[in-house]
């Protein structure tokens, strides 16, 4: 038995037979009330001995989030787009022109974003307006969009074959030598219209993209690694392929991003300094458990912060051992190697069994992660507790954590378990060993026998989590926490529950209001009763095709709309077929005062006094239709062609009355 245990492993000792009542509240089952009943054992020591148990993991790295909206400014970091994400990009160019059209000072604006360095990314999802996908057909948007918004976009060929396309001649300061190559960009050209309601007042929605990013080094795709079998090449990018696996893009971020044989992003370690190995077998646990890095990270910056990120989307973190980066894991583990006394270089040794303090013993965790469903913002899924440690230690002990580079509500909220069941081991163990024992460092498990009397159950297994090495006389200082198998099971049980989402106003819901709440009330029917057409009166002609069909040809020709504040606008007739012998009143609506097709998108009213119900006031702009625009009374021919007549003028209230002879019939 060692010569020294600890207080606390004292204390455990006392109570390790107390039977705990373990509550299968939180993920449930029976391997939940396994390992917590294991993990838990000791847990009301803790309320005995305070915070005794200090933290020995690496600290979490800092929460920074993702932006949502174009960053714009000089001297801009870079972004490294990874998995599959939305970013609102970083605006490289912003430029308005186009003098006057249709009332609009400078209409046309080109936007170019650059959404992600070291291309080519695998591909453009799909162009998003307010967070809703907008559909184009090649590079004009189709739908509420089109004729107003175009886009033209790049992967980040090296080098890229031309420059970012605007859809408008004359883009100030924008040419073919702004080719933006190995960046994955989009060039928006959007075009304000007033009378249209796009882009209402000049403001555009909040504009973004969802994009599959960089490709990573695997090298279970490179036959030259042993085990592999395939074309990857660590020193050749352009064997590279296209993967959300979190082992991956940290290998693949840790080796270094090269153009030209230059670093442009990472940190610069090179193959030999990377524990390839480490890094295939967490890969491959990634695959299994479907978990995903979502997100994108900037430099200049923090490299090692940036890496931990990554890491943190697998339940992993970096750590040096023997001067190699490696792989901390959590995965289901086996042990190495038994520690016996005969590897001891001293007999004192020390257990801390209550494990952190008891601040830091948390029984529920609430997991923050990016969510598509909620605008790609961060939103609370649904707590990880364990029932178990909420009744050992008799309130419930909540904290909050953010996973910056996750967007799965199942896999957030088994990354939250796993940390939850973290922060319940048993350690540090501390043990002083035989140079020997150098063979082992960070996230190597080991199993410490009873004989080392380390804990009361007996053997335990355990992670190393640091080593050091006397250079004077090879002693070995190992510091472990214990490995509770159970909590593995019970982490990828679990399954996450997403908040609620709401209904937002849409892009045209927005664009509708402004440009209802723009013109002071009224002005629609100031509008109205002061225009005038110029081109119809007189021009209205109608044909009988004589078959007895009981019908005629009414051709409407193109004409001008002028309103009294003199915009013009133009309206295209067509052909309309109408019972003969009828008289009718024809109006349309227009709530846009945009002019159009009629036929088109503008829908021709035929109004018959009389008939359903219609009077002559239904031709004209009321309350009830505070947008119709008169055209004029029409009576259809007979068969032989007699009887028929048109008009233009405007009925008493205005509306339609004809400008090309406007003293003759002002109402």
């Amino acid at each position: 038995m060692s010569k020294v245990l600890r207080t606390v492993g004292q204390v455990a000792g006392v109570v390790a037979g107390a039977a705990l009542i373990v509550s299968t509240a939180g993920i449930g089952g029976a391997a939940v009330a396994a390992a917590a009943a294991s993990v838990s054992k000791f847990a009301t020591i803790a309320s005995v001995v305070g915070s005794i148990g200090a933290q020995i993991t690496a600290k979490s790295p800092t929460a920074k989030g993702q932006v949502n909206e174009r960053i714009i400014g000089a001297n801009n970091p870079q972004p490294y787009l990874m998995g599959r994400s939305y970013s609102g990009g970083i605006q490289v160019h912003d430029v308005g022109w186009g003098g006057e059209v249709d009332d609009v000072q400078n209409p046309y604006r080109f936007i170019a974003a650059v959404y992600s360095c070291c291309g080519p990314v695998e591909s453009l999802e799909s162009v998003q307006l307010d967070f809703a996908a907008t559909s184009f057909s090649g590079t004009a948007a189709s739908g509420y969009y089109a004729n107003y918004l175009y886009r033209d976009y790049q992967l980040g060929a090296r080098p890229e074959a031309d420059a970012l396309s605007p859809n408008w001649a004359g883009t100030p300061d924008w040419g073919s030598s702004y080719k933006l190559s190995g960046y994955a960009a989009i060039g928006y050209s959007l075009k304000w219209s007033k009378k249209g309601k796009r882009f209402a007042g000049g403001q555009i929605p909040v504009i973004g993209a969802i994009w599959e990013g960089v490709k990573v080094y695997d090298p279970r795709l490179d036959s030259t690694y042993p085990g592999g079998s395939g074309s990857h090449r660590i020193t050749d990018e352009s064997t590279w392929a296209y993967s959300r696996n979190p082992a991956l893009h940290a290998l693949t971020y840790a080796y270094g991003r090269y153009v030209n044989g230059v670093k442009v992003f990472g940190v610069d370690l090179g193959d030999a300094a990377i524990d390839l190995d480490k890094a295939v077998a967490w890969a491959n646990v990634c695959d299994t458990n479907s978990w995903y890095v979502d997100g994108t990270i900037y430099e200049p910056g923090d490299k090692w912060d940036n890496l931990k990120r990554i890491c943190e989307a697998g339940a992993a973190q970096p750590v040096l051992k023997g001067g190699v980066l490696s792989f901390d894991y959590q995965a289901a583990r086996t042990s190495l190697a038994n520690v016996t006394r005969d590897d001891l270089a001293s007999d004192d040794v020390n257990a801390k069994l209550i494990g952190k303090g008891w601040k830091a013993r948390h029984n529920t965790l609430v997991p923050r992660y990016r969510s598509e469903a909620h605008q790609w913002n961060y939103v609370q899924a649904e707590q990880a507790q364990v029932g178990a440690w909420v009744t050992a230690d008799g309130e419930e002990k909540l904290d909050e954590r953010q996973w910056d580079l996750v967007t799965g509500v199942n896999q957030v909220t088994q990354l939250a378990y796993y940390d939850l069941y973290q922060r319940r081991e048993a350690g540090p163990f501390t043990i002083y060993c035989k140079p020997h024992m150098r063979l082992y460092g960070p996230g190597d498990c080991l199993t410490l026998k009873e004989e080392l009397g380390l804990h009361p159950d007996g053997d335990v297994k355990a992670i190393v989590r640091s080593r050091t090495v006397d250079p004077n006389t090879g002693v070995v200082t190992l510091e472990l926490e214990q490995e509770t198998d159970g909590k593995h099971t019970a982490a990828l049980a679990a399954t996450g529950v997403a908040p609620s989402t709401i209904t937002l106003p849409t892009s045209e819901d927005f664009d509708d209001a402004y440009g209802s709440n723009r013109d002071p009330a009224g002005l629609g029917t100031i509008k109205l009763a002061s225009s005038y057409t110029r081109g119809l009166a007189g021009n209205i002609t109608q044909t009988h095709d004589g078959a007895g069909t009981g019908t005629v040809t009414l051709t409407i020709p193109n004409h001008t709309r002028i309103y009294a504040d003199g915009t013009a606008v133009s309206v295209i007739g067509d052909d309309f077929t109408l019972d003969q012998e009828t008289t009718y009143l024809l109006c349309y609506d227009d709530p846009d005062f945009a002019g159009g097709t009629l036929g088109g998108d503008l829908t021709l009213v035929e109004i018959v006094p009389g008939v359903g119900g219609q009077t002559a006031a239904d031709a004209y702009f009321s309350e009830t239709n505070p947008s119709r625009h008169y055209l004029a009374q029409v009576t259809t021919v007979d068969e032989t062609g007699a009887g028929g007549g048109t008009g233009g003028s405007s009925p008493p209230g205005g509306g339609g009355w004809n400008g090309d002879d406007p003293g003759a019939n002002i109402p």
